[in-house]
């Protein structure tokens, strides 16, 4: 096998498969990229059992081969030629050697018909969602995702479309991100699926860089995105979500406005004397002014007074600051908006003119 490849037309799908390759794997040949040539393309797929990604890029060559090789090598090879150099590849008696210019190398290989690619077989169900509706779905839910809780259904971000709008959630149990958007399609639908993390997060990087439609397909236990000349496909998690409706508050008995730049400042100072741990801060509200409490196991106490838009009741509750800068980072607004029902109820931090996505927060003992 020959093969004459420009730097740029390789590195950008090597890019794209990377993320997905686990630097330690249990099986050695999980650490190798697998490439193929056929008809012209060469198609490269990084799999961790769990999620696989494949992108395909142009060649030149007209000949049919399949082989793996070590992927974080012959990443680092590529980016350390010179922009636009062409490449060579040669292999011959499982050994691959790169050639570039003066610089030579010599990757061993393993067999590509003992990589585990994914059967794309069974895919039934599918529909179409534009680039911005499905980014701003994942993006505006992704940080709330669990990592390894032994709720399982809580390692994923769950789907579904109904009456033509698309809907994402996500939750680690403390705090739930809710986004609700309209796709072109009102007879589009999908049943909930919780789609693994890694896979989530891989697919947002995914789609921030590519522009158009991506087209979604549903099997039984898997999904497949394909942007383009990339997909992306996922083992989904095994499982129900919980009925989250009860939690995301319809009525709320005070609610007040803040300026988002200060209240995010107000936090980040705060919190560097909170708890290392808990990062638990208080939140005392009275007639326009929110005063933000934070104190640690050293007795040191920081306190800073906001002007707010309220009215009411003066409260006092506490809240883990880190999940309050979560919220507000991903809040596309100037001001926003604040409810609660009474201290030991959940917060709602919304965009005041954009109601298409919710953020809860658990209170916490302060």
């Amino acid at each position: 096998m020959k093969l004459n490849i420009n730097k740029e037309s390789l590195l950008e799908p090597l890019q794209k498969v990377i993320g997905v390759i686990e630097r330690r794997q249990t099986l050695p040949i999980l650490s190798n990229v697998y490439l193929s040539i056929n008809k012209g393309r060469l198609k490269l797929t990084g799999t961790d059992l769990e999620v696989q990604i494949s992108s395909d890029s142009l060649t030149t060559s007209d000949e049919n081969f399949k082989i793996t090789v070590p992927a974080r090598k012959l990443l680092d090879i590529c980016r350390s030629l010179p922009d636009n150099a062409e490449i060579k590849f040669t292999f011959k008696d499982a050994v691959l050697i790169i050639t570039s210019g003066k610089s030579r190398f010599t990757l061993r290989t393993l067999s590509a018909d003992e990589y585990p690619l994914f059967d794309e077989s069974n895919y039934i169900n599918q529909i179409n969602i534009e680039k911005t509706v499905l980014y701003k779905a994942f993006s505006k839910t992704i940080f709330c995702m669990a990592q390894q809780d032994v709720r399982y259904y809580l390692n994923g971000l769950m789907m579904e479309v109904i009456d033509g709008e698309l809907q994402t959630v996500a939750s680690d149990g403390h705090r739930l991100a809710l986004s609700k958007n309209k796709i072109d399609n009102e007879n589009q639908s999908i049943s909930q699926v919780i789609i693994p993390r890694k896979a989530a997060q891989e697919l947002l990087k995914l789609i921030d860089k590519y522009e158009g439609i991506i087209d979604i397909k549903i099997a039984k236990n898997n999904i497949n995105f394909t942007l383009g000349d990339v997909q992306l496909n996922a083992k989904l998690i095994d499982g129900r979500f919980p009925d989250f409706k009860n939690v995301v508050p319809e009525e709320t008995k005070h609610s007040f406005t803040i300026d988002k730049l200060s209240f995010k400042s107000a936090l980040s100072r705060v919190s560097i004397l909170s708890n290392e741990k808990y990062k638990g801060i208080r939140l005392d509200l009275s007639a326009q002014l929110m005063t933000i409490n934070a104190n640690n196991p050293e007795q040191d106490e920081a306190v800073e007074e906001v002007v707010v838009d309220y009215d009411s009741d003066e409260m006092s509750m506490g809240f883990n600051s880190s999940y309050l800068m979560d919220a507000l980072n991903v809040i596309e607004s100037d001001s926003v908006q604040v409810s609660f029902t009474d201290t030991n109820s959940s917060c709602l931090l919304e965009n005041p003119t954009d109601k298409s996505s919710r953020f809860i927060i658990m209170p916490m003992r302060i």
